[in-house]
């Protein structure tokens, strides 16, 4: 991370263009979501095992991002990069001092983002070995590499959440697991296809987001409705 910082006081223009793509839902979740999409309709038997590994995908991501979150409230407190004192870490030029309080109090470990991200690409890898390479190296690059160079993650976080999310996957697309659900899902598509498929997308939305309205909406509840 020492090294990483020394150049964050080179370009303003190149951390602005960084900050932009860490935060732009146009360059994260929405990709990778279209994708998922594309093969929805790309194979459209609803029994195909390209839908059933897009559904375990968004069961799995969902895992990974709920594991990550418990882990971030009751693990050992880790801060961020930037807001890590013993760190000396640098000011990114060009770049105002992050709004949002709730970052120097966040645990840093695991990465949400990579959780997420991560299993997602797995879903794909799972449909195409080819695309989900690709995938992977987008999400190493576009969304995993510019938070470390931000500051607001350490590679281990990373690392740990590209694990989470893998794993997650990994089991929610065993024919066991899928098993548990399948039917029904099939049951619910052929009797309901347009309302489940625009719930599903919806829902899709949300998770390519990181489900920020809900966040925001869980948000209101709290601050507005206290015990």
């Amino acid at each position: 991370m020492h090294w990483l910082s020394q150049f964050t006081t080179i370009s303003a223009p190149f951390n602005q263009i960084v900050h932009y793509i860490s935060g732009s839902n146009l360059f994260k979740g929405l990709p990778i979501i279209g994708l998922l999409w594309y093969f929805w309709f790309r194979d459209a038997d609803p029994k195909s095992d390209s839908r059933r590994i897009i559904i375990a995908t968004l069961l799995g991501c969902v895992l990974a991002v709920l594991i990550a979150r418990i882990a971030n409230n009751i693990g050992p407190y880790q801060p961020r990069p930037f807001a890590d004192a013993a760190l000396a870490y640098h000011q990114h030029v060009g770049l105002p001092a992050p709004e949002s309080q709730a970052l120097y109090i966040w645990n840093s470990f695991p990465s949400d983002h990579a959780a997420l991200f991560f299993s997602l690409a797995t879903g794909i890898f799972l449909i195409s070995r080819s695309t989900g390479w690709l995938v992977y190296l987008y999400v190493l690059i576009f969304i995993a590499l510019p938070r470390v160079y931000l500051g607001l993650h350490y590679p281990s976080d990373i690392i740990a959440g590209c694990i989470l999310g893998i794993a997650c996957v990994a089991l929610s697309s065993r024919n066991n697991v899928i098993a548990l659900y399948d039917k029904q899902r099939i049951r619910l598509q052929d009797k309901y296809p347009a309302a489940f498929q625009a719930a599903l997308f919806v829902i899709s939305v949300e998770i390519g987001t990181l489900f920020g309205d809900i966040r925001l909406l869980l948000e209101g509840v709290v601050k507005y409705f206290p015990r």
